[in-house]
């Protein structure tokens, strides 16, 4: 009795025992757990990426993009770097994204501790644009002093850099594509001057041919009592072409004044709301 009493008091405490160790690796296993440092790839919060540096931007548009989002990051060493390819002309810019690149330039440049390469950004960006202000909601008090302080220093050269300045005619922005080449967008003027061209086409040939068609009673068949080719459905045909033609014509003409006489206005051309072409989205950037 002994004997069994003893073997039936162990198979009771068996699982008991078992389940106490159990109990004990796994709290270790959460200590553990618990006193492992954080890393990078276990916290829940991400930090914003950073601006790609990446290859060298392929043009001046994307060399801007690449400054406004560094600009926004505090990557002013960034800022500098790319804004100086577009400043430079080494990206062949347009005059108004030259401009902007210079203003971001004298700005990273300041705040890097060069105030004399920003002063030299600062006042080739008011030779360019006299009329420019940084604003002051967006950019350091400091970088607005020194800029106003810039523009009163060289006040004499700024004056007779914009004295001699070509001026913009009026009358250039009433005739499109002139207006757009006068602004400086060189692909929107060849896109107007494209669209002009083959619509004008359009409009005269299937006039010309039509004319050479219509009867004298206004019919595009052939006299009563003969035969010959009747072109009545194809001349219906060049008719609606005929009038597509000339809407398309006449709209574009109207697109083009409206965005030529836009740009002569505008104060400072790089503001991207001075055109008429921005009712076509970012991603018709021409």
């Amino acid at each position: 009795m002994t004997v069994v009493g003893a073997v039936a008091l162990a198979l009771l405490l068996a699982p008991l025992a078992t389940r106490a160790a159990t109990d004990k690796a796994g709290g270790a296993k959460a200590d553990k757990s618990a006193a492992a440092p954080v890393t990078a790839t276990s916290s829940p919060i991400a930090t914003p990426p950073a601006p790609p540096a990446g290859a060298p931007p392929a043009d001046a548009q994307a060399a801007l993009e690449r400054v406004r989002a560094a600009y926004e990051y505090g990557e002013m060493e960034m800022v500098v770097d790319s804004a100086r390819l577009v400043a430079e002309g080494r990206l062949h810019p347009t005059p108004a994204e030259r401009a902007s690149a210079l203003r971001y330039l004298g700005i990273g440049l300041f705040l890097t501790g060069r105030p004399g390469g920003a002063e030299t950004a600062f006042f080739d960006l008011l030779r360019l644009r006299p009329r420019t202000r940084l604003d002051a909601t967006t950019t350091r008090p400091d970088v607005v002093a020194f800029f106003e302080d810039v523009r009163r220093r060289h006040a004499v050269e700024i004056n007779a850099a914009d004295k001699d300045r070509p001026g913009k005619s009026l009358v250039l922005a009433l005739l499109p594509p002139a207006g757009q080449f006068q602004a400086g967008h060189k692909a929107r003027g060849i896109t107007i001057a494209a669209i002009e061209g083959l619509s004008l086409a359009g409009a005269i040939g299937t006039y010309a041919q039509l004319r050479a068609w219509r009867r004298p009673d206004d019919t595009f068949g052939p006299p009563l009592g003969q035969t010959g080719t009747d072109h009545t459905a194809t001349a219906q045909t060049l008719l609606a072409l005929n009038k597509v033609s000339i809407i398309v014509l006449v709209a574009t003409i109207a697109v083009g004044i409206v965005d030529g006489v836009a740009s002569y206005l505008a104060v400072e051309p790089e503001d991207t709301g001075a055109s008429v072409a921005d009712v076509f989205g970012r991603g018709y950037r021409f």
